[in-house]
């Protein structure tokens, strides 16, 4: 597939995976999915590598939630076996897609791994939490704009400011105290490696209760004293 609709292709992969995650009944939206591109049990789960009975029971709630592993698996098989098809479906749902191009400033993979480290190193961050994880790796970057993010994106939309894999930085910029960005990484289900915000223009300037919340779940927390995002963009896409 050519670039925009690998685009596409990711987006939508995304969206299904993030209204599994967040759904209260996830089984339900399993099944939605699935019938809405026109595909069987035994198919889709022969596609997955699982037995169909595995399937069913997920969509008939025999099992709990699925990990993240199934849900991986089920999107990709879907998208897959449509594209096999001619991917009229993925077509189809394209329009569903939110732009995120307003939201999301900067994405992109490291093609090896960077420590945390360097990723603050290179956004003049202090540590606000989590300094002793400073040699975990990194494997790539986000840069958002908080207040946009807050404004446009629904939760399921959060999975898709991850890109290709969650073991990342998402960088909040636009941020007054730098508490929202926490209590979202908390509560959701899938969280980034890593999160720093951009704003604040000294640690003492950091919502005290975020750094509390970034400790006791082990997250580790940055604020980056770049000027601009501008030169924030720049020392990500440098490393």
């Amino acid at each position: 597939m050519e670039g925009g609709e690998e685009s596409v292709k990711r987006a939508l992969m995304n969206t299904i995976a993030g209204e599994v995650v967040f759904s209260k009944r996830p089984g339900d939206v399993l099944r939605k999915w699935r019938l809405l591109f026109e595909q069987s049990q035994k198919n889709l789960a022969k596609a997955m590598g699982v037995a169909s009975s595995v399937l069913s029971d997920y969509e008939n709630s025999r099992r709990k939630s699925p990990g993240t592993d199934f849900i991986r698996r089920y999107v990709t098989a879907l998208i897959e076996l449509d594209v096999a098809r001619g991917g009229h479906h993925l077509r189809r749902f394209s329009g569903a897609v939110k732009d995120l191009s307003s939201v999301v400033l900067g994405m992109a993979e490291y093609a090896r791994p960077r420590t945390m480290d360097e990723v603050a190193r290179a956004l003049k961050g202090v540590w606000l939490a989590g300094k002793a994880m400073m040699d975990q790796p990194v494997y790539g970057y986000t840069v958002v704009d908080s207040i946009k993010a807050v404004t446009s994106l629904e939760s399921f939309d959060f999975l898709r400011l991850l890109g290709g894999n969650t073991m990342r930085v998402v960088v909040f910029t636009n941020v007054s105290r730098g508490r929202s960005p926490i209590i979202a990484a908390k509560i959701f289900p899938i969280r980034p490696r890593m999160i720093a915000i951009h704003g604040p223009r000294s640690a003492e300037e950091v919502d005290r209760l975020a750094v509390e919340l970034a400790e006791r779940s082990g997250m580790p927390y940055v604020l980056s004293l770049h000027k601009t995002v501008d030169e924030i963009l720049d020392a990500l896409s440098s490393l």
